[in-house]
């Protein structure tokens, strides 16, 4: 069964290997043919930015994602509704992970971001900058004045605004713009996992009156405290509470998987899910609890749902 990926830095990849020498396109050689083994059929593909980037690096990560995405014939860049029924082997949301670099004219530089074709952004990765704080960042400080007119300009671009990285402040900050578009797209549930990465049930609960999306991750850190624990079916447990949670509903319910098997620093992987090779090892987990038609409405159905609805509404304004 195919699936929508709601967080990989594959823009992060890109750069990297770029200023590495790489001259071949990084997509097709390395990313696609994975894509295509674990049946990733969408994917928001992120240019990640860790709180020390200036508006240079930004700039540099979004155009090199943006090209390599164009030179790959294999993948279609989702910029409309329409888009989706273009045929592809993977379709790909250009995403923006942390925008440490805005520290001036925020509302020109998210345009220039949304030209450029990125359609989902975070204000933060686990940092404070100009414009939020993410969760290891004061817990008073939310978003600076800057941050809400750059969310203001989101809004009326019709972006998403992501809030998986943000604090509890920012997070409520955001969720109280009436008109924004939000998702947590790499977040699990923390009454299951006490993280800070990980929702409380108050936010939770926001996010599915605003009937949106919380992707599930793997990073095996938010999926249970417990080193032995920390396996697909301790990842399905959270679609379980979700489902539960939401009186029997799956709608809410999507994957941001945030793999990081071609980093170079050896980061500890779920157990049955190191990549997206594996994704199916998620999947047949999730017969346990669910059907297959619920299994599909997570896997792909919702998160293609949700960005063909907000993008045809925004068309016919």
């Amino acid at each position: 069964m195919k699936s929508f990926d709601l967080h990989a830095d594959i823009g992060y990849d890109i750069m990297q290997k770029k200023n590495k020498g790489y001259k071949e396109n990084i997509l097709k050689t390395y990313h696609l043919p994975k894509f295509e083994q674990g049946e990733i059929a969408y994917i928001c593909m992120a240019s990640f930015f860790d709180g020390h980037e200036d508006w240079t690096d930004m700039q540099d990560m979004i155009q090199n994602t943006k090209k390599a995405i164009q030179e790959c014939e294999d993948v279609c860049l989702l910029l409309q509704a329409e888009d989706f029924f273009v045929p592809a082997k993977v379709h790909a949301i250009m995403s923006v992970e942390g925008m440490c670099g805005i520290k001036e004219h925020p509302r020109e530089k998210i345009r220039w971001m949304y030209e450029q074709g990125v359609r989902l952004a975070s204000f933060c990765w686990n940092d404070e900058n100009a414009l939020a704080t993410g969760v290891k960042g004061d817990t008073q400080r939310g978003l600076t004045a800057m941050g809400k007119e750059a969310l203001d300009e989101m809004v009326k671009l019709n972006m998403v605004i992501d809030v998986s990285h943000a604090n509890e402040k920012t997070f409520w900050d955001i969720l109280s713009h009436p008109k924004a578009n939000i998702i947590a797209s790499h977040s699990n549930v923390r009454e299951l996992c006490d993280h800070p990465r990980n929702l409380k049930n108050e936010q939770i609960e926001a996010l599915l009156k605003r009937g949106t999306l919380i992707g599930m991750n793997t990073a095996p850190q938010f999926v249970h405290s417990n080193k032995e624990k920390q396996d697909v079916a301790h990842l399905v447990q959270h679609m379980v509470w979700l489902k539960e949670f939401h009186h029997n509903k799956v709608d809410s319910i999507a994957f941001g998987f945030d793999y990081m098997d071609f980093y170079e620093e050896q980061y500890d992987y779920l157990k049955g899910a190191k990549d997206c090779t594996q994704t199916g090892n998620i999947l047949q987990e999730m017969r346990k609890y669910f059907s297959e038609e619920e299994i599909a409405a997570i896997a792909y159905r919702n998160a293609c749902d949700y960005f063909k609805k907000i993008w045809q509404a925004h068309n016919a304004i």
